[in-house]
C-alpha cells in the first residue's frame, strides 16, 4: 500500500510538471511579450482619479487588487521579515512558506463566512474580496521573494494574467456556493475550496518565478 502511494504521488508530481511546463512555455511564447504594455494599461486604470475617489465607497477593493494596486513597501517588509527569521533557507522554500500561510488564512475565511450556513450566500461577496486581496498579495510576495522589481508595469500584468489563470478554481468556488450553505458541511467546503484556489494560484506563481530565474533573466528588469 506504501508503495502504491508513493507511485500515486510521483505520478501526480509528474503529471503536474508536465502541465506547468506546458502552461510555461505558452506563457513564454505567447503572452509574456504582451505583459508588459498589458501592466501599462492596468496601471492607467487603476490610477483614475475618478476610479480613486469612488472605489472605497462602492466596494471596490477587489477591483483595485486585480488591477495591481497593492503596498510594495509593505509586501517588501514582510518578505523581508520572513528572511531574517529564516535566514539559511532558499528563495524556493520561503516561498513555500508564504504559500501555506496564505493559503491557512483562505481557510480560515472560508470557515468564518460559512460559519452560519444561512448567511454563507450574502457574505459571498465578502468572502471574495478577501479572498481576491489574499492572492494579490501573494503574488507579489513571491515576486519578492525571488527578489523581482515590484513597481514595473510588468508585475502587474504578470498578476492580472496568473488572476485570471486561476478563475478556473472561482469557478469552483461559485459551483460550491450552495454546498456552503448546509450544515455542518458547509464550513469544511468554504474552508478546503479557499486553501485549494490559494494553493494552486501559489505554486503556479512559483513555478513562473522560478522559470525566469533559471532562464538567467535580470530580476531587476524582468
Amino acid at each position: 500500500m506504501t508503495y502504491n502511494n508513493t507511485k500515486l504521488n510521483n505520478d501526480f508530481e509528474t503529471t503536474l510538471k508536465a502541465i506547468n511546463d506546458e502552461i510555461s512555455n505558452q506563457i513564454e511564447q505567447n503572452l509574456k511579450p504582451h505583459l508588459e504594455e498589458t501592466g501599462k494599461v492596468l496601471e492607467t486604470l487603476a490610477k483614475n482619479s475618478v476610479l480613486q475617489t469612488i472605489y472605497p465607497w462602492i466596494g471596490l477593493h477587489w477591483l483595485m487588487y486585480i488591477l495591481g494596486e497593492v503596498d510594495h513597501n509593505k509586501i517588501k517588509q514582510n518578505v523581508e521579515q520572513l528572511r531574517q527569521q529564516y535566514p539559511r533557507e532558499t528563495p524556493d522554500q520561503l516561498a513555500n512558506r508564504i504559500i501555506q500561510k496564505q493559503g491557512l488564512e483562505a481557510a480560515k475565511i472560508g470557515v468564518i463566512t460559512n460559519l452560519i450556513p444561512p448567511f454563507a450566500l450574502l457574505l459571498l461577496g465578502l468572502e471574495f474580496s478577501a479572498i481576491t486581496k489574499l492572492q494579490v498579495e501573494m503574488i507579489y510576495q513571491l515576486a519578492a521573494t525571488y527578489n523581482l522589481t515590484l513597481e514595473t508595469p510588468l508585475r502587474r500584468g504578470e498578476n492580472f494574467l496568473l488572476y485570471n489563470l486561476s478563475l478556473g478554481g472561482g469557478i469552483l468556488k461559485t459551483s460550491l456556493s450552495f454546498v456552503e450553505m448546509i450544515p455542518a458541511i458547509g464550513p469544511v467546503v468554504g474552508a478546503c475550496s479557499d486553501a485549494i484556489l490559494l494553493y494552486g494560484l501559489g505554486y503556479a506563481t512559483t513555478w513562473l518565478y522560478q522559470n525566469a530565474v533559471a532562464e538567467n533573466k535580470k530580476m531587476t528588469t524582468y
